[in-house]
């Protein structure tokens, strides 16, 4: 077992490991701490022990358990990041491009996406609940019942919209109106009112074009601005 004394309190590793990683991570995890000094979006939280980032800003906490993701990038060359999300836990990945960027900077980046309001269509598809109750939520209004699954469909048809795949974007939106619908007994006008503030932010008349040719007919029904 190895003690190394951080800015973070005592990191313990119980395994062979590379010295020249453990530097790059102890050089990020200075980073980290001067980023999170200057900012009111995250703070650090010792009550479990160790070290753990909490975020302060809307939506979903997020906790970053900073010791697991060392120790995993060390000792076990996992590129998953320890990351929780009201305190469930959530898959992230380390770039596929950088493996071999040290888990600190790959927090840092993730920091950063907090402070800049997590936009949509740089925050990791499993935290799009975040992303869309922070970065979205007053152009989208109430959107307290929808499930996880739904922040994922919307960023998703967000992206697709934005990367000029108009058609392709309106017909997810559809999709999950259709679900609500038939899986969640949704009425009419509750979906309308959900999906009209995401709605507003697409042109008219792409809808309307959808609309000529929708992938069901049904989709008029749900589609209106």
């Amino acid at each position: 077992m190895e003690r190394i004394d951080t800015e973070l309190g005592v990191f313990e590793l119980d395994g062979s490991f590379c010295k020249k990683r453990l530097k790059a991570e102890l050089r990020g995890m200075e980073l980290l701490c001067s980023i999170i000094n200057s900012t009111p979006v995250w703070s650090f939280n010792f009550t479990t022990g160790r070290p753990f980032l909490s975020s302060n800003d809307d939506g979903p906490t997020i906790l970053i358990d900073i010791f697991q993701c060392m120790r995993r990038s060390l000792i076990e060359h996992d590129p998953h990041l320890a990351i929780y999300m009201s305190r469930e836990p959530v898959c992230i990945l380390k770039d596929r491009n950088n493996v071999d960027t040290p888990a600190t900077d790959s927090i840092v980046s993730l920091v950063l996406l907090g402070i800049a309001g997590w936009p949509q269509n740089s925050t990791p598809a499993t935290l799009a609940e975040k992303a869309i109750m922070c970065y979205g939520a007053e152009q989208f209004g109430d959107l307290s019942e929808l499930l996880p699954s739904d922040y994922g469909e919307i960023q998703t048809a967000l992206h697709l919209y934005e990367e000029g795949f108009v058609h392709e974007g309106i017909s997810v939106l559809a999709q999950m109106a259709r679900r609500w619908y038939v899986c969640r007994c949704w009425g009419f006008v509750k979906i309308q009112e959900t999906l009209g503030p995401i709605l507003q932010r697409l042109e008219e008349n792409e809808i309307d074009n959808y609309l000529r040719h929708p992938d069901e007919e049904s989709d008029a029904l749900f589609l209106t601005v």
